[in-house]
């Protein structure tokens, strides 16, 4: 503590004039000891030193319990053990266990639906398609075979099978258009389904067509022509079945009852519709029905429309009649054993039938020649 107390102020010497002689002297006291407080710190503290200073003083303070606890912390710590858990603390577990079963059963219903999407996508059938222009050969999973003509279109259930790893009761394809079929021999009948027909078998070779009807209207084109080909295939299309060897059975697709056999080489049947009894067999000349299968083309006793359809999907091109081309259903017969190409059928069926062509910006225009040529 300082002893130079420094003097009184002029002003408060001035203001204490006007106090009693008793708080003077009080007031000037009070001076006295504001003079004498020491001067703030400014150096940072020292805990350490602090703590030094005060065991060196206090020897005591610095002694340690037998449990390694200092004396002035041992009951708080006490405390701090005997402190029972609130239960506040046991719902961060309680919210766990929820968070757990709530991924368990989002797992399951995610694992649901991925089975579900992968037998609904299992059951969606195989198709093969042979498009316009195009022949295609379909292994099928039995080992049978089925080669595809022009415009064609195969349907069958994956494998064979009902469900994954049990075997249908058929072995059953969908067939749009043409094809030939060797079908291996098995336990399991091999059935071809047409939009009129069914065609049952265990093992043979035969040939199946079934191209849209004829008994339809033409269709009319903008600048007077007629088109061949329909514009939408014809539900009750006819079926035809050429038998190569084997055995097959052929009936009408709503009415089974109603079947025919076919058992000899060569031997044919024809469906007209869904509701139609088969033909009965007649002998054919297998050339007409297997003719496609060499690169070739034949048709036998067909009306011109069907003729010109045929042509248009081996061909891959657009064939029009004009609206001077009289009697378009009379019958047609054409056989070319190996590929031809577009132009001489054009050429030979038109001087058959009296008839001219013309090249279009999609294909060939047939029209009636004049009259004296």
């Amino acid at each position: 503590m300082s002893n130079d107390t420094p003097s009184l102020p002029d002003f408060l010497e001035e203001r204490l004039q006007e106090e009693s002689p008793e708080g003077r002297s009080s007031l000037g006291a009070v001076w006295e000891l504001l003079g004498g407080a020491d001067a703030p710190a400014t150096e940072e503290a020292d805990p350490d030193a602090a703590w030094d200073a005060l065991t060196e003083a206090h020897p005591e303070l610095d002694a340690t319990p037998a449990n390694g606890t200092a004396s002035g912390t041992a009951p708080r710590a006490k405390q701090t053990e005997a402190a029972p858990k609130s239960r506040r603390r046991q719902r961060p577990a309680r919210r766990s266990r929820r968070a757990h079963s709530w991924r368990v059963a989002m797992g399951l219903a995610v694992a649901t639906l991925v089975l579900a999407g992968g037998l609904w996508l299992w059951r969606q059938p195989v198709t093969i398609t042979a498009p316009p222009g195009q022949q295609r050969t379909a292994a099928l999973p039995d080992g049978s075979t089925a080669h595809l003509n022009s415009g064609t279109t195969l349907t069958y259930r994956r494998g064979f099978q009902s469900w994954p790893f049990v075997d249908a009761a058929r072995r059953a394809v969908e067939l749009g258009g043409e094809a030939f079929f060797e079908v291996e021999d098995g336990d399991r009948p091999f059935l071809i389904e047409t939009a009129s027909a069914e065609v049952a078998v265990t093992g043979t070779r035969f040939n199946v067509r079934a191209r849209p009807g004829n008994a339809r209207p033409e269709n009319a084109d903008r600048d007077g022509a007629r088109s061949a080909a329909p514009r939408s295939a014809d539900p009750a299309a006819a079926t035809e079945v050429t038998l190569v060897a084997g055995r097959v059975e052929v009936a009408a697709r709503t009415r089974p009852e109603r079947r025919v056999v076919l058992s000899e080489p060569g031997a044919r049947s024809q469906v007209a519709g869904p509701d139609a009894s088969p033909t009965p067999p007649e002998r054919a000349a297998p050339k007409y029905a297997l003719a496609w299968r060499n690169g070739g083309f034949a048709a036998q006793a067909r009306p011109l429309t069907s003729v010109l359809q045929d042509l248009e999907r081996r061909f891959d091109a657009t064939l029009r009649l004009h609206d001077s081309v009289e009697e378009t259903r009379a019958p047609v017969s054409l056989y070319y054993p190996e590929a031809p190409d577009l132009e001489t059928i054009l050429h030979d069926l038109c001087t058959a039938r009296n008839l001219n062509y013309r090249p279009t910006s999609r294909g060939f225009e047939l029209f009636a020649a004049p009259a004296g040529r």
